[in-house]
Formats: structure tokens, sequence, C-alpha cells
């Protein structure tokens, strides 16, 4: 029980530098949450997930490329599209593992296609410049829908599907934010939501790959 108990506390270690990220600062505390999330799902993972657990670290490595290059564009449009191709890959990554374990919620899709859809065209399009950003901009939000219509499909049990979607569902806020603040110069108090949501859909996703109960991965 005590080294189960261990294995399930172990993602206190990357909620740690998430905290440390937002309170003291610094890039080595941002990176290090999704870094110790990828060696936690490398180690953690058992099951029938395990083969395709792969499919999670590269998603997270594409995720820390993509952010990385958003940080250093400068107000340069091309590292922005860099940026967003990045975490365009690292959905890609996340809808692959889902479909390999579980299968596409298609009403859930339509849902937030329709809805993202509307926002994208009514209110994102108008506000973009052309060129290929808007088309970069569409593609990952079409890719995030899939990705958490893909997640809500899991064939994991209730707790781990729950904690998955969550995730990414945090993810596709986070940037739902920071698209309202980048195109629509509507910031206000979501600039301190960006973050913790940033972390939050790390922290998730590795707690529903590697949580144990009774000796047992979450299945």
């Amino acid at each position: 029980m005590k080294g189960m108990a261990m294995k399930n506390l172990l993602i206190l270690v990357p909620t740690t530098c998430a905290i440390l990220a937002m309170t003291v600062g610094g890039y080595c505390f941002h990176v290090a949450v999704p870094v110790l999330c990828a060696v936690l799902i490398v180690f953690g993972s058992q099951g029938s997930i395990a083969a395709t657990k792969w499919l999670l670290v590269a998603a997270l490595a594409f995720s820390i490329a993509g952010d990385w290059m958003l940080r250093q564009r400068n107000g340069q449009e091309m590292m922005f599209v860099y940026g967003i191709a990045g975490f365009f890959v690292a959905h890609a990554g996340f809808l692959l593992f889902c479909l390999r374990n579980g299968r596409m919620q298609w009403r859930l899709l339509l849902v937030l296609a329709t809805g993202y859809g509307v926002f994208f065209f009514w209110k994102l399009l108008p506000a973009i410049d052309g060129g290929i950003l808007p088309v970069a901009v569409l593609a990952y939000t079409l890719i995030s829908c899939f990705s958490l219509a893909a997640a809500w499909g899991l064939h994991r049990t209730k707790l781990s599907r729950l904690l998955f979607s969550a995730g990414i569902g945090c993810i596709l806020f986070s940037d739902t934010l920071i698209a309202c603040c980048e195109f629509l110069n509507v910031c206000g108090l979501y600039r301190y939501a960006m973050m913790p949501a940033y972390y939050a859909a790390h922290l998730l996703i590795t707690a529903a790959l590697i949580y144990k109960r009774n000796g047992k991965t979450e299945e």
C-alpha cells in the first residue's frame, strides 16, 4: 500500500514545479512540468496503454517545442505559426493515443466543432491578418476539438477518462484565452488563468495515466 501511495504522489513533483513557475518564475520550472510529466508517463503507465505511451511522450515534446517558439516570436508571425504547428502535432499525438485506446465521440465532436467554428468565423477570422495565420489557427482549432472528443471516448475507468478529458479540456480552455487576448485584445483577468490551465492540462493527463488503486493501474 505504501509503494502504491508513493507512486500516486509522484504527481506532486511536477505540481511543485508548476507552483514555482507561477510564483518564483523561471523557464527551468516552467519546462520541468511537461518534462517530468513525460518521465512519469514513461515509467508509470502500465497495462493496455503502455504500448502507446510514446504517443503521449511525443505529444509533450512537441508541446514544449511549440511553447518555446511562441516565447521566442518577438512579433514575428512565422514564429507564431511554427508555435501553433508544434501544438498541432502535440494534439495529433493526443488524438492518436485516444483513438488507439478508445473511440471518437462524434456527437461531442459535432458540438465542439460547431461552437468553435462559429467562434472562429464570427470573432477570430475578422481580427486576424491575412496570410497563413488564419489557416493555422483554424487547423489547430479543429484538431483541438477532435482530440477532446476522442479523449471522452477513451476505454478507461470513469475517473481516468475524466482526468484525461479534463486535461485536454484545459489545453483548449487555455488556448481559447490566448486567442481572446492575442487577436481580440480581451485580456483582463484572462491572463491569470492561461498558465494555470496550461500546467493543469499536463498534470491531469499524467494523473490519468499513472493513477493506481489496489495495486493495479487504473484501467
